[in-house]
């Protein structure tokens, strides 16, 4: 049992259901502690915000992600390297061409 409500769609006010909706057809899905920033709706523009301006930098796409993922390994986040590794299986899948 979580100690921390998320915000499901279904309890989603408009606000909250829009934001959550942006980051769905963003994403594919809407990573837990996304839903949970929906308690504020102010406070997930603004985590959206810097991660825009985090994504638009002058670092590469692969360079961002390793040092994502070297930042989960050495926090020991299990949530955040369980992310990392979908990510890079989604890309891999999405560039893999199909065996006949």
């Amino acid at each position: 049992m979580s100690r921390i409500t998320t915000v499901s769609n279904e309890s989603a006010n408009t606000e909250q259901r829009s934001l959550l909706e942006a980051i769905q057809s963003q994403l594919g899905m809407v990573p837990n502690f996304l839903r949970v920033f929906a308690h504020s709706p102010d406070a997930l523009k603004a985590f959206l915000g810097l991660h825009h301006i985090a994504g638009h930098g002058s670092l590469d796409a692969a360079t961002r992600e390793r040092i994502a993922l070297a930042l989960a390994q050495k926090n020991e986040c299990e949530y955040c390297l369980e992310g990392a590794q979908g990510s890079r299986a989604k890309r891999a899948s999405a560039t893999t061409p199909a065996k006949p």
